[in-house]
């Protein structure tokens, strides 16, 4: 037979959790044809993997990579880091489907973590917004339906319960991002306007969502302290509509485990996702109190420059920013000598509490700051994290953001120290941590084409040497790729050769299967 692709030699881990095994990997078209020992076949290109290892491409499910990835410094950060697939949406960020007014309106208030890349912004459709990367990416895209954008086009940036007319909107909306091939729907219900949805709206469109076999991937409406509360919510969600419930970013201590179990043994079907880094990063305008982040940008930016409304959420603010540990600026629109400093330090400088120079910076910077929230000391931090990627219920994501001059290195250095790192300390397994990344996500999220190397499925590879596998990624400059990417292959197309991008624009939307 005759192969396009032969990747000779290397061990293959197949995403399935199955020992390794010496075997020949061959790839015919975007398809792959064989997995086995394969002698006396020719091709057009062989790849020699002799002491490496051959897996499927690893799946991001939770990263805001989609317009990084049309363009710019960060394209091909995420198959530099061996993954192949990126799920779109998360929080349930997105720009579709919306009128031009609504749409110019989630761009400012998503534009802190976006930017404001040449793009057109003239779309209205799902169909459209989603042509847009055809051709034009190095990774696959799966769609998630982005509650935001939905809710945002029925009733805007109000709170309350939808009308009967919104509610239609909303799943008239959430069904043309199905019908799109939707592997679900993400929410952010820290983020505005998903804080002021309640439980009956989020319950009504999750049991759409279950009729599909989609998920439900929330940022829920709290962590850590207010654990109970956002996961005993989301866990009503999943009881009342039946849907599959995918909890964003959690970590697993005492609480979670706990409450993970007892979502399981009350019939629940959970999983969640983590990064491997004991620091967050979101915008600083989530210290405001959830009041005071009531109805957008505007709205919120309109509190800070009012002298009174400050000072009634000073006490708030100076309570949320108290929970947190070091929080270091990572990107300051038309601020970027203030990127790596600490809060803090600037609050020290300037002789202020570090609220009143939150403040000011924000008023300085049209609201528009990311920050990377360094655990508490307080925090086992390391034990957490180990607990959380030995999870059986645990899949791996990176949550990245792809702006500033500081970014936080989870975009850059995750699977490699999932499946490196992680591995080589004992925490997991190689074939537990390339299930984890791989056939277990594709499983989870109905992309049962891909995840796992097996004859018919998509011609999806990361070849990696396990031995040095590792994020080189640091604090002040996350911006690195990892060591040990040998080659990474997307639909059967060369991603990276040798360590290096290609420049090969083989990805593409794909929907659930």
């Amino acid at each position: 037979m005759e192969f396009d692709v032969l990747i000779r030699g290397g061990e293959v881990v197949d995403g399935t959790g199955s020992p390794r095994a010496r075997l020949d990997v061959g790839i015919a078209g975007d398809r792959i044809a064989a997995v086995d020992r394969i002698d006396g076949a020719g091709a057009k290109q062989v790849i020699d993997a002799t002491g490496l290892i051959v897996a499927p491409g690893f799946i991001d499910v939770h990263v805001h990579s989609e317009l990084a990835r049309l363009g710019g410094v960060d394209q091909f950060a995420g198959v530099l880091d061996g993954v192949t697939t990126e799920l779109t949406s998360p929080d349930g960020f997105s720009w579709a489907p919306l009128p031009p007014r609504r749409l110019r309106e989630v761009k400012d208030y998503l534009q802190v973590f976006y930017g404001d890349p040449d793009i057109g912004w003239d779309w209205t459709t799902v169909a459209d917004y989603l042509s847009m990367f055809r051709g034009r990416i190095p990774s696959n895209l799966a769609p998630q339906a982005p509650h935001l954008a939905i809710k945002v086009a029925a009733m805007g940036w109000d709170g309350g319960d939808p009308t009967d007319d919104q509610l239609t909107a909303m799943k008239r909306a959430l069904t043309e991002w199905l019908d799109a091939g939707a592997v679900g729907m993400a929410a952010g219900l820290e983020y505005q306007p998903g804080a002021l949805s309640p439980l009956s709206e989020l319950v009504e469109l999750c049991k759409l969502v279950a009729a599909t076999g989609g998920v439900y991937a929330p940022h829920q409406r709290g962590y850590w302290v207010r654990l109970e509360r956002g996961c005993g919510e989301s866990f009503d969600i999943g009881k009342q509509s039946g849907v599959k419930v995918h909890i964003s970013h959690l970590a697993v201590d005492d609480t979670a485990a706990r409450l993970l179990d007892q979502a399981q043994a009350s019939g629940v079907d959970v999983s969640f996702d983590m990064y491997p880094y004991t620091a967050a990063c979101t915008h600083l305008l989530m210290m405001l109190p959830e009041w005071a982040q009531a109805g957008g940008y505007e709205a919120s930016m309109h509190r800070l420059d009012d002298p009174a409304q400050r000072a009634r959420l000073r006490d708030e603010t100076a309570a949320r920013i108290a929970e947190r540990g070091a929080i270091t600026l990572s990107c300051v629109e038309s601020g970027g000598q203030l990127e790596g400093k600490q809060l803090g330090t600037l609050a020290r400088e300037s002789q202020q509490q570090d609220v009143d120079a939150m403040f000011d910076l924000l008023s300085s910077h049209a609201g528009r700051a990311l920050a990377i929230y360094h655990w508490p000391q307080s925090i086992p931090g390391e034990a957490i994290i180990k607990r959380s990627l030995a999870h059986p219920l645990y899949i791996g994501s990176t949550d990245g953001i792809y702006m500033g001059s500081r970014p936080h290195r989870r975009g850059y250095g995750t699977f490699a120290r999932i499946a490196g790192e992680y591995v080589r300390d004992g925490t997991l397994t190689l074939e537990q941590a390339v299930h984890k990344v791989t056939g277990r996500p594709a499983e989870r999220f109905s992309l049962r084409d891909r995840g796992v190397l097996q004859r018919g499925r998509a011609g999806d590879v990361t070849v990696f040497d396990a031995a040095t596998l590792a994020d080189r990624s640091t604090w002040d400059n996350g911006r690195v790729s990892p060591a040990g990417i040998a080659h990474v292959l997307v639909n059967g197309r060369a991603a990276v050769a040798n360590g290096a991008p290609t420049g090969e624009l083989a990805g593409r939307v794909v929907g659930r299967s």
